[in-house]
């Protein structure tokens, strides 16, 4: 196997995104994303020619409300503090139609399907979906940490269905999905 961190030397370009989850209410989060690109070098100019100085190339905020187990996304905003050229603003007000979609299996896809390629902006997209699974993780935070509820009670407001196939280890065959599934067939009783 090679040894990759050989290459790690001057470094050309640096990309941070960070989500952010906070509380609303007992019931409701805000995840406020940051998506900021910077070229560490000077590079060439495809438009104007000529070199452009190192700086900040993106410099992107979202935030969503995001309500109850459904993960309904109740309300939005976009901040765009730096972009490299002011046409990309105009994707400033792209997102609306989040309003009233969920948190879901296949959100990744729709994100793809209704923002991707000439639709939207491919640096909100994938802020969007670094987000999305933020607030999954902000919001079982917020039902979990909880001094005052059962385990019972934070089930049943959080959907287990948002775990199934995000990742190996919460494939719909694997030994988690069948003792969360078993958890939750005993908290309700069915046998």
């Amino acid at each position: 196997m090679a040894d990759l961190k050989r290459f790690r030397t001057t470094p050309l370009h640096v990309r941070g995104i960070n989500a952010t989850t906070y509380p609303v209410d007992d019931d409701a989060i805000m995840v406020e994303g940051v998506l900021k690109d910077e070229r560490l070098i000077p590079t060439l100019s495809l438009i104007k020619g000529g070199m452009s100085a190192p700086g900040v190339v993106h410099d992107i905020t979202i935030r969503l409300l995001i309500r109850g187990a459904a993960m309904v996304i109740e309300d939005l905003e976009v901040e765009i503090t730096h972009v490299p050229r002011e046409l990309c603003r105009e994707t400033q007000a792209a997102l609306q139609p989040l309003i009233g979609h969920h948190i879901a299996p296949g959100f990744s896809e729709y994100i793809k399907k209704t923002f991707g390629g000439k639709k939207g902006c491919a640096h909100q997209n994938a802020l969007l979906l670094t987000m999305a699974s933020a607030a999954v993780q902000g919001f079982w935070a917020q039902r979990a940490g909880n001094k005052n509820m059962t385990i019972d009670a934070a089930r049943s407001r959080m959907d287990p269905r948002l775990l199934i196939n995000t990742c190996w280890v919460w494939r719909e065959d694997g030994e988690l999905i069948k003792e969360l599934a078993a958890a939750l067939q005993e908290q309700s009783g069915v046998s």
